[in-house]
């Protein structure tokens, strides 16, 4: 029992309360690296939509090029709900977070059939169709090329969504889904998950119902990008139909890969370090930051496959001597 207890404190508890403790002093660390108000509660944002994607590509291998889906359509509908319905975020997220379950239903029982590059391009189409029926077909609703605009400043109850408010409303949000995120993958689901990641093909024939773990897989993952979708809104209350668009699928997948695929904590780090170069380094760099960003993100891919993650390990063996 005692040693239990030990191994779920190392596993689950201590770095989910570093983690905590991280983004709750981010406000009085942050501005001594050039970072400012707002940007941290964007990267914490960004950071749950990151951990749910590794989900899917780190540990059950299915690179998706269409999240951006879901991320929007939880973003559109927490926008409609806070438009149309109340300010009250409570009904607006649940409900924003719940068109991303049914958007992940349809999108993966129809493309999780296939694997590979398939399934990668697959996502790409359905996302691309979305975004053209926001553009299109639905303009109506969401505003076409202009966006959701008009929205009320969201509200919790009697407290106004706005500033710290917001932040610390998605540190803890944060917080709950990193420890959720590490509870699956150390769990039975989780194995099964890795398992289809290994060989889906021999899991098949033990008699393991494959399809039912990849599509529920594939929607835990859209649940993340859901929230992080709905938490945009909150904390800018304006819907972009670039949230639809296929760049912003791209970005996920390059902070997951710059990070390190398969870590959870990497792809957080991937998330973090886009942004901060984005908004901060990109300042001094000026016209050229997107090029030094793909220098770095090519040199990373080539030389360090395992990320940023891999990065910290090979040079703790070199400090503490462990590559001798």
């Amino acid at each position: 029992m005692i040693s239990d207890n030990a191994s779920f404190y190392k596993k689950d508890i201590l770095p989910v309360t570093t983690f905590a403790v991280v983004l709750l002093t981010m406000p009085f660390w942050f501005r001594y690296i050039g970072g400012y108000s707002g940007l941290d509660t964007k990267i914490v944002i960004w950071i749950i939509f990151a951990i749910g994607f590794d989900i899917l590509l780190g540990y059950m291998g299915f690179l998706s090029f269409g999240h951006a889906a879901f991320f929007g359509t939880s973003a559109y509908f927490t926008g409609l709900m806070l438009l149309h319905y109340s300010n009250n975020i409570l009904p607006a997220i649940t409900v924003g977070v719940i068109s991303a379950i049914i958007m992940a239903f349809i999108i993966g029982f129809l493309t999780l059939k296939r694997t590979g590059i398939y399934f990668s391009i697959l996502t790409l189409a359905f996302g691309e169709m979305l975004h053209s029926m926001v553009l299109s077909t639905l303009q109506d609703w969401t505003g076409g090329d202009n966006g959701l605009t008009g929205l009320p400043t969201p509200m919790l109850f009697d407290i106004k969504m706005q500033g710290d408010n917001v932040f610390y409303l998605t540190v803890i949000v944060a917080i709950v889904m990193y420890y959720i995120a590490r509870r699956i993958i150390g769990s039975p689901f989780g194995l099964m998950l890795k398992a289809i990641k290994s060989n889906q093909v021999r899991l098949e024939y033990t008699g393991v119902h494959v399809a039912r773990y990849k599509l529920m897989g594939f929607v835990i993952s859209a649940v993340y990008a859901g929230v992080a979708g709905a938490l945009m809104i909150v904390y800018e209350p304006y819907v972009a139909s670039e949230f639809m668009g296929w760049h912003l699928s791209g970005q996920v997948v390059i902070m997951t890969v710059l990070g390190g695929v398969g870590t959870l904590f990497g792809p957080m780090l991937g998330a973090a370090f886009m942004l901060y170069f984005e908004n901060v380094v990109s300042v001094y760099l000026g016209a050229q930051w997107l090029l030094v960003l793909g220098a770095i993100f090519m040199a990373t891919v080539i030389f360090l496959p395992g990320g940023f993650v891999e990065a910290g390990s090979r040079i703790k063996k070199a400090l503490t001597g462990g590559g001798k």
